[in-house]
């Protein structure tokens, strides 16, 4: 995971993001850390991420060894795109068809942390009243991401898949801009569009990611890191994952709006806007982890049905097998975070 004002720097800002930290109009460092500096691709909005909770606040950034850089990236696949060329070892918010794509092509990375839930939603303008008026229309999704593979699914599930086309754009900020040129007829954007859409362009919304989610499309957003980097750098990659649990706990807990605002200041947001995008976000818990990176756990098979999608899409000739995608998962930092606590 895209907001109001923040949506026309969007527009023309492009591509890179390193994970895990936080970022500003363009890129951004922390102030705090150690001589090594990590770069995390992540998505600029009004949303703050973990990552960007990390980056921006010194209490939880003093904790990682190193400097974090942020750099915006427009989408899952051009971040892990400029991952596997060395931008950054760190891509943060990525969803399902991204990373599946990445695991297909071998790429050396490995999901480290879930993340938190896609938190999208589909507007519509107020011509649009039932489901099946969307037959014949247009709906902008972020091309190749998880909203893509959630939107193909509800309309699948709706019996619209033949009658409705969906439009695929290069970033959120895109499709909203199309939306509001009524380039577009619905747009299935993350929360800081939608709430654009809904307050500015007359929209209302018709379904979330997470009502998809229960009709048997599930997408969840991980931090990834390179094998190399994570290989060299096993204590900061362990350092990164607990900052960001701690980021997730405070992000929820009394002390939020201090943390979300701060944390703003590096992205460009605006605070109430930060909080409003931030306060709905579907967090990933600490306590489901250890579940959710499993072997043969909930990010697996999720990953598995979204293999077939792909497939389906024609995007890919063949998913990925169980072992590969098994290879990428690693859930030992998450585990060791919550075994061993993260202040040692």
């Amino acid at each position: 995971m895209r907001t109001k004002p923040l949506l026309a720097s969007l527009v023309t800002s492009s591509a890179l993001v390193l994970l895990a930290a936080c970022s500003s109009t363009s890129s951004a460092s922390s102030a705090s850390g150690g001589d090594t500096e990590i770069g995390i691709g992540y998505f600029q909005s009004a949303t703050i991420g973990p990552e960007v909770l990390v980056a921006g606040n010194p209490s939880l950034a003093d904790k990682v060894d190193a400097t974090i850089k942020l750099t915006p990236i427009d989408s899952g696949v051009a971040g892990l795109a400029e991952l596997r060329g060395g931008a950054f070892p760190f891509v943060a918010g990525v969803g399902n068809p991204p990373v599946v794509g990445a695991i297909s092509t071998d790429t050396k990375l490995k999901v480290i942390y879930g993340l938190y839930y896609d938190a999208a939603q589909l507007v519509v303008p107020a011509s649009v009243k039932t489901n099946a008026d969307l037959a014949g229309k247009t709906i902008g999704a972020l091309q190749g991401s998880s909203e893509d593979f959630e939107i193909r699914g509800w309309l699948k599930s709706q019996g619209l898949e033949d009658t409705a086309k969906v439009v695929g754009f290069p970033s959120e900020a895109a499709i909203a801009a199309a939306y509001k040129a009524k380039r577009i007829d619905a747009g299935y954007v993350e929360i800081a569009q939608a709430i654009d859409l809904k307050d500015n362009a007359g929209g209302r919304q018709v379904v979330t990611a997470e009502e998809i989610a229960k009709l048997g499309y599930p997408s969840i957003n991980v931090l990834g890191v390179t094998d190399d980097f994570a290989k060299q750098n096993p204590e900061v990659v362990q350092q990164v994952v607990c900052q960001v649990m701690k980021a997730q706990t405070v992000a929820t807990g009394p002390d939020a709006d201090t943390y979300i605002t701060t944390a703003a200041k590096i992205v460009g947001a605006k605070p109430d806007e930060a909080l409003a995008a931030t306060k709905v976000i579907p967090f990933v818990s600490a306590s489901d982890q250890t579940a959710l990176l499993a072997k043969g756990g909930e990010l697996e098979k999720a990953y598995a049905l979204t293999g077939q999608f792909l497939v389906d899409q024609g995007r890919t000739k063949t998913a990925p097998t169980s072992a590969q995608i098994t290879s990428h998962v690693d859930g030992s930092y998450a585990a060791k975070a919550l075994k061993d606590g993260c202040d040692k």
